[in-house]
C-alpha cells in the first residue's frame, strides 16, 4: 500500500496540472512535470506520508503534535522531500501549518472550513498499515479522521478520509472489489454515507483536487481494471491532479493486489524505494498504534 502510494505519485507526476491531449500519455516512470523532476521522484503526497510514517514509528502511536511538527519541518526545511526542499504544497496544507506554528491547539467550536481537498487521503497509508493486525477496523477509521483534521478542517474532508480508510481496511482484509468500494458497515454517519453515495454513483469523472472527485477516480480505476498497472495508467492519464490521484489509486490497488503485483520497473525505479518498503514493514510490525495525543479539544 505504501509502495503503491509512492509509485502512483511518481507515475502521475509528469502529467500534473495538464489536461488529456496536452501531454504524451503516461506509460511508466519518466522525468518532467511542473517541477522538472527526475524519473521516479515523487511530490508532496509521498513526502507527507513519510512524515506521518516517521511519527507513528518514533512515537509508537498517533501523536497529533508530532505529526504536525514533521509536516512543519517538511514545509520549512525540506524534511522528507525528494529534492531536499519543499515544493508542490497544497493551499489547505500550507494554511494549516501556518496556523499550527501560531497556535497548535484547536478549540471546540472552531468553524469548519468548506474546502475539501484530497490532501488528507493522498498520505493516508501509514495510518492504515501501522499495527494493522492488532487494531479494530473502527479504530483505524477513527484515527484516519483525526489525521484528516490536521490539515483539512472540513466535515466533508474528514468523512471522505474515513471512507477511504474503510476502503483500504477492507482491501487489506481481502474483501472483494464490490465490498471494498462500498464499505457501508464501517460508516461513521450521514456525511460518510453521503460521500459514499457520490463515489459509487459517479457518471462523469473529474480530475480536480476535490476529495470526492479523487475518490471517484480511484474507485473507478480500481473497479474497472484487472491489474495494478492498467488501473494506474487509466487514473493518471486523466491528467489534472494526476500525481495525487495516482497516489490514492496506488494505495487502494496496492492494498488489494499486493506489492508484488506492482510492475518491478516501477517498484524499483521509485526514489528511496528500499527505504519506503522497509518503513512499510516496520509499520506493519508495530504491536499497537493508539491515539496518544490530539490537538483538538473535541477529542
Amino acid at each position: 500500500m505504501f509502495v503503491g502510494l509512492a509509485v502512483g505519485d511518481a507515475i502521475g507526476m509528469p502529467a500534473e496540472f495538464k489536461e488529456p491531449g496536452e501531454f504524451e500519455p503516461v506509460g511508466g516512470l519518466r522525468a518532467g512535470g511542473p517541477f522538472d523532476l527526475p524519473a521516479g521522484h515523487w511530490t508532496d503526497d509521498t513526502s507527507m506520508a513519510l512524515c506521518l510514517a516517521d511519527s507513528l514509528l518514533a512515537c509508537g502511536g498517533y501523536d497529533s503534535y508530532d505529526v504536525m511538527d514533521r509536516y512543519r519541518r517538511w514545509r520549512r526545511e525540506g524534511y522528507r522531500s525528494s529534492t531536499g526542499v519543499c515544493f508542490d504544497v497544497g493551499n489547505q496544507v500550507a494554511a494549516a501549518i501556518s496556523e499550527f506554528e501560531g497556535n497548535p491547539w484547536v478549540p471546540r467550536g472552531k468553524p469548519r472550513v468548506l474546502s475539501a481537498g484530497n490532501g488528507s487521503i493522498m498520505r493516508l497509508a501509514p495510518v492504515i498499515v501501522a499495527a494493522f493486525g492488532a487494531r479494530r477496523p473502527e479504530s483505524i477509521v477513527e484515527t484516519a479522521g483525526i489525521s484528516a483534521r490536521e490539515t483539512h478542517y472540513s466535515v466533508e474532508a474528514e468523512a471522505g478520509t474515513e471512507l477511504f480508510a474503510a476502503m483500504l481496511v477492507r482491501a487489506m482484509e481481502g474483501a472483494d472489489k464490490l465490498e471494498i468500494c462500498s464499505p457501508r458497515s464501517l460508516s461513521t454517519g450521514k456525511q460518510f454515507d453521503a460521500t459514499l453515495d457520490r463515489v459509487v454513483g459517479v457518471e462523469k469523472l473529474e480530475n480536480t483536487g476535490y476529495i470526492v472527485h479523487s475518490l471517484q477516480v480511484a474507485a473507478w480505476a480500481f473497479a474497472s481494471h484487472k491489474s495494478f498497472r492498467d488501473g494506474m495508467l487509466a487514473a493518471v492519464n486523466l491528467g489534472g491532479d494526476s500525481d495525487t490521484n495516482g497516489a490514492i489509486y496506488g494505495q487502494l490497488a496496492g492494498a488489494y493486489y499486493g506489492c508484488g503485483a506492482i510492475p518491478r520497473t516501477w517498484r524499483d525505479g521509485v526514489f528511496m524505494a528500499s527505504e519506503i518498503a522497509a518503513l512499510a514493514d516496520d509499520l506493519l510490525a508495530m504491536k499497537t498504534c493508539p491515539v496518544l495525543r490530539t490537538r483538538f479539544e473535541e477529542d
